[in-house]
């Protein structure tokens, strides 16, 4: 939910007063990993009414990112590196199989734990966002 950070006056002298809800959907992202908006309806005298239009985010909104981790990396590559040493011990029959395959455990480990982690980008609380309707707002 955002509300309207200033007043909205229509053409037919119908107005949304500041502080008026209004619901945002968040879409897929871009390509880039930008953030991508659609306005799906505003609060007028406690009811929703459906709404058709984009969302922009404004140009001066400083985004945060950061690197989050889904669990259990160290596990994995812990794990990656006991089962190699393990393998090699077996395969490689001695220390320096032992060696080599928990070294390669800890690689595998280490990827798989790359690959399970993910980057949370963070609009700002107050973040401004200018809405352009698609289609007329149609009051009940």
């Amino acid at each position: 939910m955002a509300e309207l950070a200033e007043p909205v006056n229509g053409p037919d002298g119908a107005t949304l007063p500041v502080g008026t809800p209004i619901l945002v959907e968040m879409a897929p992202p871009t390509s880039d990993g930008g953030f991508v908006f659609r306005v799906r309806s505003v609060q007028v005298n406690g009811e929703l009414v459906p709404v058709q239009g984009t969302v922009r985010v404004g140009d001066n909104v400083a985004i945060t990112e950061r690197q989050v981790s889904k669990g259990g990396d160290k596990g994995k590559v812990i794990t990656g590196a006991i089962i190699g040493a393990i393998a090699g011990r077996v395969l490689g029959g001695g220390t320096r199989g032992t060696v080599i395959g928990a070294a390669g455990g800890a690689a595998a480990g280490t990827i798989a734990a790359a690959r399970n982690s993910q980057t949370e980008r963070c609009l700002p609380a107050g973040a401004s966002l200018t809405v352009t309707l698609s289609a007329p707002l149609v009051f009940p």
